[in-house]
């Protein structure tokens, strides 16, 4: 089957993980991306590491992270600030439909590979921006790290155990995740305004409104009813009960996201009494008087094991999940969805594993067609290729130390 964004180029300027999560994304749906790295050092992901596996030949290979969201890339390594880099950034940029970048705001105007200055070279260039608090702005200078967003946006407030004071950051990085998915979204979206229009445009999002839009439940509450959420483990205010509770051997995460819901778990439970007493009829009695609910339905729940709940809910079809470990999540993955766990072939790590490609479509299909690079791996082939440099010409680039 064909892949959906097959022919499309991407010039990947992005570093870090928000960037490169876009533009992995943008790959697997079948874009052709060339990632632009240092000379010497790379991408700074390819020294985040969890596991011991990847900490040898780290600068060459790439760290876990790196392994992890950089996939269906050629690799190349290129001094932008060099007259020489430049020129080839902007041939590249003549060669892309889509140049993605994620410096500081002000970076790329200084190194002449800024929107105003491509899109002379390019027309119909779609030139997208992520950074962690706006291109302009009062905080659009400052630093933005996944964790800074977070905390910025209220997240880490939220988070956390029931009357915790000790902020807590979620186990994933949302804000660099959702902060890439949002500008896929824009980018795609620009697409199609260039289909009618036949030219491009910059499209730009920040890790904060990224963040904030997760927030939008709260929204209303926060803003116009001035709502003090709380951290409150693993519940929700807005609901209950809609959280983990203790089991024998671990603990059942369960989820009555309305009234028809809880009744329905009650009476699988053997407790109709927990549907009639006036404290617990609704949603609004039940997150008003949440405590005295979780305190019954734990004592309750501590009397059989995890895989014993899990029986009683599902033949009710009661929401329910136990709460795996990651190694159990990612076992489970293989069957649950065959095709989102993955082997490539990597030129120096062999097998290597990967979560495979979320979408999924009637008439075409994305892929993993390239693993990780390493670093400056296509370097030579890209400049043959695309862009016609000869031997000799590749010899001086290396020896003025431009690639």
């Amino acid at each position: 089957m064909r892949r959906p964004l097959e022919g499309l180029k991407v010039l990947d300027l992005t570093h870090g993980v928000a960037g490169p999560y876009c533009t992995m994304v943008l790959g697997d749906l079948g874009c052709d991306i060339i990632k632009i790295e240092k000379p010497g050092r790379g991408d700074a992901t390819r020294y985040m590491n969890v596991s011991e596996k990847f900490h040898s030949d780290i600068p060459r290979v790439g760290g876990d992270y790196f392994l992890a969201i950089n996939r269906n890339k050629r690799a190349i390594t290129l001094e932008m600030k060099s007259p020489e880099g430049r020129k080839i950034c902007e041939e590249l940029a003549a060669w892309a439909d889509i140049v993605v970048q994620n410096f500081r705001p002000g970076v790329t105007a200084r190194l002449g590979l800024d929107y105003e200055s491509l899109r002379k070279i390019n027309p119909r260039l779609i030139y997208g921006n992520i950074s962690g608090y706006g291109m302009d702005g009062s905080m659009s200078d400052k630093a933005g790290m996944d964790i800074a967003v977070q905390a910025r946006a209220g997240l880490l407030s939220i988070t956390g155990a029931a009357d915790s004071t000790e902020p807590v950051r979620p186990g994933s990085s949302l804000s660099d995740f959702g902060g890439g998915i949002y500008l896929v979204t824009a980018l795609l979206t620009a697409l199609y305004d260039r289909e009618r229009t036949g030219v491009g445009q910059e499209v730009s999002v920040s890790l904060l409104d990224a963040t904030m839009s997760f927030l939008i439940n709260y929204s209303v509450a926060v803003m116009d009813g001035q709502a003090d959420i709380k951290p409150l483990g693993s519940g929700h205010p807005q609901l209950a009960p809609y959280q983990a509770l203790p089991t024998a051997d671990g603990y059942v995460v369960v989820a009555t996201g309305t009234n028809k819901i809880y009744r329905e778990f009650c009476v699988a439970l053997g407790r109709p009494d927990l549907v009639d007493e006036p404290a617990f009829a609704s949603n609004q009695s039940r997150v008003k008087n949440r405590k005295a609910l979780v305190e019954k339905l734990s004592a309750q729940f501590l009397g059989k094991t995890t895989d014993a709940w899990i029986e009683i809910l599902e033949a009710a079809d009661i929401p329910c999940a136990p709460v795996n470990t990651l190694q159990t999540a990612f076992d489970e993955l293989g069957h649950t969805s065959p095709g989102m766990t993955q082997k490539v072939e990597h030129p120096a790590l062999g097998q290597l594993s990967q979560l495979g490609v979320p979408f999924h479509f009637s008439n075409c299909k994305g892929d993993i067609r390239r693993p990780p690079p390493m670093l400056s791996e296509h370097t030579d082939s890209v400049l043959h290729e695309v862009l016609g440099r000869s031997d000799a010409q590749i010899a001086q680039l290396r020896q003025a130390k431009v690639i």
